[in-house]
């Protein structure tokens, strides 16, 4: 399998168009695993872009962003043979029940609303790696 066809086991995908939200959620991720390197876009076209050279272990993206926003990104990845087995969680400010239902619809692994402080955020995010990157690792490797 060529290199840029393996999941990278350390990195995450932040498509998020907002820099402070991205910064807040980038210094929480690095802090809780400095291992993760975490490559960001700004928008589903970039995060597209992204995905043709880089398997990250895990998406996390906003769903109101310019040009093409997470919906969009969302149902474009779920449906390519290519990108939809990238675990995917939607992480925003939308509480919207249309957005949720939308988002579950066309197969987003999890929704979580923004923080709106550090320590929720980071609490946030600690609950989220370990998930992604402990519990998941061992469900698919079949580690107990």
């Amino acid at each position: 399998m060529p290199e840029s066809d393996m999941i990278s086991e350390n990195t995450i995908l932040l498509v998020e168009d907002d820099d402070i939200d991205a910064m807040m959620l980038k210094r929480s991720i690095t802090v809780l695993r400095p291992d993760v390197k975490i490559v960001r876009a700004i928008n589903g076209r970039e995060a597209i872009v992204a995905l043709a050279t880089l398997r990250p272990r895990l998406i996390i993206m906003d769903i109101r962003m310019p040009l093409m926003d997470g919906r969009e990104t969302l149902a474009f990845l779920k449906k390519s043979e290519e990108y939809q087995e990238i675990p995917v969680v939607m992480m925003t400010t939308s509480e919207n029940p249309d957005d949720i239902e939308f988002c579950y619809q066309h197969h987003a692994n999890a929704y979580m609303s923004k923080g709106i402080d550090i320590k929720t955020i980071r609490t946030d995010i600690s609950n989220l790696l370990n998930f992604w990157f402990e519990t998941a690792k061992q469900l698919r490797t079949g580690d107990q």
